[in-house]
Formats: structure tokens, C-alpha cells, sequence
């Protein structure tokens, strides 16, 4: 009896470390009939394929055939774990807000981040169990010759990893849909993620197989996978306390954890951008990729960023620059992008790159800090306001690049007769981009300055706007 109870305290405290949503996410998922119909179908479809693995290596001795069965393996697993199973995910979340049972469960004391760790934590319990069933028929293919060790292990961490963070995209996605429109919208908007991100994976999976065995002796493709790796955590928490964040009540300080990972795991990228920058021996001209990949980064997490609500409720008056209210977001997501623009001149300036890769580092901040702060000014001072925070924002900064791209592509055609005109895309995210990352001409020190200059303008009316609403809200 003394063992029994004893067991038993072990198991509640278990429990209850774990938190008790986890549990109850966790056996309701278990139980679900996708769970059961997927993971049958899994382990039939290895099966068959081991079966056809150990004919085609009785036929053919001394040929190796681990690495299409490799590939083949990792596609059957990812097409689970990175469509299926987020998808579920997504769906569990947007049932608990079109019943609005999540309010319910916040009011017991659990928490907006209990809730979404619960979902997370369910998935990826689910995740692990498709993993595990996959991983001996995975190992099957070192016998079958033609990969190592180290291509298995790699192949299912990265897997892992991804499939963790396209279970945070569903929930992040489901937290922000409140609204009946809103959540018709996150289906489509999920679907596209999701597939993206599966044939992203599945895609990378096939290099994996091919390419694996330049892991140990390759130092640029050993890094690339390690940077997957870190950049599918890194998102991972960052989705997570962005979901959290859209669950919080009104009266709730909703952006202290997100600002703290993204502030986290920026500095993380631009410390494992140096690295990677000083191991390669990396040039002048390095630094422009560089820019251009940590800019794109920091835009996506910067453009939720400015669509938080004006302005704090009176439970949060304090805290500084963690007390809500789209200025300090606002200036954090800008802070960022400055961060990336000054780490990657001065590692230009180190290692004497051209004016080329110069204008493109300069421009790939200045388009962001263009079109976030443009997104600013409209979703507060047009009638984009009437829909709210955060749409108004978000649809502001999807319509103002959508039109930035088109009416400069336009232009360039009936000025001159072709789609890229330097100084007529001068303001266009992309193309102008691109012609900064392409070509070297006087012509672009104008569309530079003009970028410029259109991007401070911006900042400074944006930051205006933001300033003048920043005040104590009703919570």
C-alpha cells in the first residue's frame, strides 16, 4: 500500500507539472479517430514499402537503394506530421473559440498560455508517436546501404523540428481568427501555409537523402541544416507567444512575452548570422544575403507586431518598454531591422564589399521600415480603422505592398517599356529589391535616395500617430 500511494503522489505531481489542459489535450487526441486512421495508414505504407525494399535488394545485391527509401520513408512521415497533424491542431484551437470555451478555461485560471501549450503539446505528442512507428522502418534504410547514421539522425531531428513549428503556425493562425469571417479566412490561409511548408519539407527531405552524406565533410551544407534547425525552434517559440498574445482578455498585458522572444530570438539569429559569417570567411558581398535574410525574418514578425491594440488598460500602466501598446511594439520591430542593417554594413565594411551589395544592405531596411510604418498611418487614419485591431493594420500592410508592387510595375511599363525600370521601382518591395541585389548603376544611388527618404517620412508620421494614441485605454 505505502509503494501504491507513493506511485500515486508521483503521478499526481507529474500531472499536475504537466498542467492538467496537457492532459486533457493530450488523451482527447489519442482518442480521436484521425489519430487512429493516420497511424494505421502510416505503418501500413512503410510496411509495403519495407516489403518492396527487401525484394528489390534480393534482386539486385551490392546496388544501394537506402537513399530512395530514405527519401520515400521522410515523405511518408512528413506528409503526416507536417500537414495532417497541424491541421488537426488547427482545427481543435478554432473549435474552442467558435464555442468560446476558451474563455471559460481562462476564467478557471489556466491561461491563454496554458491553453495553447496544451494544443501544442498534444500535436507534438501525436507527432512523436508517428516518429516513433516511422523511425525503425527509417533505420531499416542504413542496412540497404547508401546513407549513414548521421543522415538518419539529421533527417528525423530537421523533421521534428519543422513539423514542431507548422504545429505552432496552425495555433498561432486559429488565435487570430475571432470572428466568423476571420476564421473562414484562417482556412485558407492555414491550407496555404501548411502546404507550402509540407512541400518545403518533403522537398528538403529528398536533398537530405541525396545530398546527406556531404554532412560530415561539407561545412556550408552542415551549417545550412543546423540553421533549419535553430530557425524551426526559434519560430516555434515565437508563434507560440504570438498565440498566447491573441487569446489574452483586454484587461491582460498581452505583449510582454512576445516582445521578449522576438527581442530573444532576434538577437540569437543575428549572433548565429555572425558565426556563420565569420566561420565561412565570409565577403563583403556575403553580408548582402545576410541582410536580406534576417530583414525578411524580422518583417514578418515586425508586421503583427504594429498591429497591437493603441495605447495600455489601466491593470498594465507599468513596465516600460514592456507595457502594451503598438508604439513600444512598433519601435521594437524597427529596432530590430536597425540592428540587422548595422550588424551586416559593419561586416561589409570588414571585409570591403561592392557599392552594390552596400545599396542592397541599406535598402533591404528601408523597405521594411517603408511599408510597416505606411501600414501604420493607414490602418489608423483611413476607414480601414472601423475593422479594428489587428485586421486594419494587417490588411493595410498586405494592401499597401500588394499596391506598391503593382502601380511601380505599371509605371515602369508605359515610361519605359519594361516591367524594371530602376528608378520608377524605386519604392517596389520587390522588384526594387532585386535591382539592388542585381545591378550596379549611378542610376540606383537616385532610387536609393528616394527610398530613403520615403521610408524616414513614413517612420516619422507613423511614430507620430502611435505617440498621440498611446494612453490609457478601457480595458
Amino acid at each position: 500500500m505505502t509503494l501504491a500511494s507513493a506511485t500515486t503522489r508521483q503521478y499526481e505531481r507529474l500531472i499536475e507539472s504537466v498542467g492538467p489542459i496537457v492532459v486533457k489535450e493530450v488523451r482527447q487526441g489519442l482518442r480521436a479517430k484521425v489519430f487512429a486512421i493516420f497511424f494505421g495508414t502510416l505503418l501500413v505504407v512503410c510496411l509495403s514499402m519495407a516489403l518492396v525494399a527487401v525484394a528489390e535488394a534480393t534482386d539486385s545485391a551490392g546496388i544501394a537503394h537506402g537513399k530512395e527509401f530514405f527519401g520515400a520513408y521522410l515523405t511518408a512521415l512528413g506528409a503526416v506530421t507536417f500537414f495532417v497533424i497541424p491541421f488537426v491542431a488547427f482545427r481543435s484551437m478554432l473549435r474552442e473559440l467558435e464555442d468560446e470555451t476558451w474563455v471559460l478555461l481562462t476564467l478557471t485560471g489556466l491561461g491563454a498560455v496554458s491553453i495553447v501549450r496544451g494544443k501544442w503539446v498534444s500535436a507534438m505528442s501525436q507527432a512523436m508517436l508517428f516518429g516513433s512507428a516511422c523511425a525503425p522502418f527509417v533505420l531499416f534504410c542504413y542496412f540497404l546501404n547508401g546513407i549513414d547514421i548521421l543522415q538518419i539522425i539529421t533527417g528525423l531531428l530537421l523533421a521534428a523540428g519543422w513539423s514542431a513549428m507548422l504545429t505552432a503556425v496552425g495555433v498561432a493562425v486559429a488565435t487570430q481568427a475571432h470572428s466568423k469571417l476571420g476564421r473562414t479566412v484562417a482556412h485558407f490561409v492555414v491550407l496555404g501555409l501548411l502546404g507550402l511548408g509540407t512541400l518545403g519539407g518533403i522537398t528538403f527531405c529528398w536533398v537530405l537523402a541525396e545530398e546527406g552524406s556531404r554532412l560530415a565533410t561539407n561545412d556550408a551544407f552542415r551549417n545550412f541544416a543546423i540553421t533549419i534547425g535553430l530557425f524551426a525552434w526559434g519560430s516555434t517559440w515565437l508563434l507560440l507567444e504570438g498565440a498566447s498574445a491573441g487569446l489574452t482578455l483586454p484587461s491582460e498585458p498581452a505583449s510582454r512575452r512576445p516582445r521578449i522572444a522576438f527581442t530573444i530570438v532576434g538577437l540569437l539569429a543575428l549572433a548565429h548570422g555572425l558565426v556563420l559569417f565569420v566561420i565561412e570567411n565570409g565577403r563583403g558581398n556575403d553580408a548582402m544575403g545576410g541582410q536580406v535574410v534576417t530583414s525578411f525574418f524580422f518583417t514578418i514578425a515586425a508586421a503583427f507586431c504594429i498591429s497591437e491594440n493603441d495605447g495600455w488598460p489601466r491593470q498594465a500602466a507599468t513596465g516600460g518598454w514592456l507595457r502594451p501598446g503598438a508604439l513600444r511594439s512598433y519601435l521594437l520591430g524597427l529596432g530590430m531591422l536597425f540592428a540587422s542593417a548595422a550588424l551586416w554594413l559593419f561586416l561589409y565594411a570588414r571585409r570591403d564589399g561592392s557599392e552594390k551589395a552596400f545599396r542592397a544592405i541599406l535598402a533591404a531596411f528601408a523597405y521594411p521600415a517603408l511599408y510597416l510604418s505606411l501600414a501604420v498611418v493607414l490602418g489608423r487614419l483611413t476607414p480601414l480603422q472601423k475593422f479594428g485591431e489587428p485586421v486594419a493594420t494587417r490588411v493595410a500592410f498586405l494592401g499597401s505592398v500588394a499596391i506598391g508592387v503593382a502601380a511601380s510595375v505599371g509605371l515602369s511599363i508605359a515610361v519605359e517599356g519594361r516591367p524594371d525600370g530602376k528608378l520608377v521601382n524605386a519604392l517596389n518591395p520587390i522588384v526594387g529589391l532585386v535591382n539592388f541585389v542585381d545591378r550596379s548603376n549611378d542610376e540606383l544611388d537616385a532610387a536609393l535616395v528616394l527610398l530613403g527618404c520615403a521610408a524616414l517620412l513614413a517612420v516619422f508620421l507613423a511614430t507620430l500617430v502611435l505617440v498621440g494614441r498611446d494612453q490609457v485605454r478601457s480595458a
